[in-house]
């Protein structure tokens, strides 16, 4: 592996899961302007902005503003910082053009429950299937053409929300770094919807290490790296800042054996496909 492989790989490169300050409250690495300016510097293509708190469309369109050729994608959580499975929310994110919406994260029933804590957001209704407000998110993201996240619900409640999408006209979906949780036939069932499946590199971190690097490259090898997409999660306080975090992705996975080619596709073409090259569907 050649330090010039890895600038390659990198340059140009997306990531759709960045985390930075302001957050009301988790301390954070740097703020977006910060992060903004080294993915710059990096030659990165761009990012996704991401709060479990609050819309980041106006803040992102204000980064892309400030660093010419630089793409800051802006998202939406559906936690209950905005109100949790709201429409308007979300009618309002489309408005401003976000990118991505996400079903609920830190207010997910599913994640919830695996740490003992209190009941949260279920996109269950109560007669079965999905609750009406999760289909009229659905065809608010099938008429903006925008990417539809998983968050951390289920893989069960994936599973239906991405077949009822797909029914309902979504295109781009992404199913929220499920290592450790979904099995291999629920991801292969994710992907045969047109889903890609994330790897946030977090997972790698000494701070986390949920995954050693070598379990990350069979992981993304079983699945296959055309129906996967490489990001980093990265902005804690505790880990490298996201852009050098996506340059020791890149490395790392070189080293264990993924190609440039497979790179590519996990790190530019397939979040490219999900985030930049959007429209009405």
């Amino acid at each position: 592996m050649r330090n010039s492989e890895v600038e390659e790989v990198l340059r140009g490169s997306f990531d759709l899961h960045v985390h930075a300050a302001p957050d009301p409250f988790r301390e954070r690495r740097m703020d977006a302007m910060d992060a903004a300016r080294a993915a710059y510097e990096a030659g990165m293509r761009g990012f996704v902005l991401k709060s479990h708190d609050y819309p980041t469309a106006p803040l992102a369109y204000a980064l892309s503003r400030m660093y010419p050729g630089l793409e800051v994608g802006g998202a939406v959580v559906l936690d209950e910082g905005v109100g949790g499975l709201n429409p308007s929310a979300v009618r309002v994110a489309a408005g401003l053009d976000a990118r991505v919406v996400w079903m609920p994260t830190f207010s997910a029933d599913f994640y919830r429950s695996r740490l003992g804590q209190v009941a949260g957001i279920s996109l269950w209704g109560r007669q079965g299937g999905l609750r009406r407000e999760v289909l009229e998110i659905v065809d608010i993201v099938a008429e903006r053409g925008m990417t539809l996240a998983s968050g951390w619900v289920s893989p069960e409640e994936t599973i239906e929300l991405f077949s009822r999408a797909v029914e309902r006209g979504v295109s781009r979906m992404m199913a929220t770094a499920p290592a450790g949780v979904a099995t291999l036939d629920q991801l292969r069932s994710v992907a045969s919807l047109g889903a890609y499946v994330e790897y946030a590199f977090l997972a790698c971190m000494p701070s986390r290490t949920t995954m050693g690097v070598a379990d990350l490259a069979a992981a993304i090898r079983e699945v296959g790296a055309d129906r996967c997409v490489l990001t980093t999660g990265l902005g804690q306080p505790e880990n490298p800042p996201p852009a050098e975090g996506m340059r020791m992705a890149v490395a790392s996975l070189l080293q264990a054996g993924l190609s440039a080619a497979e790179l590519t596709l996990l790190v530019k073409d397939n979040p490219l496909r999900l985030a930049v090259e959007q429209g009405s569907a």
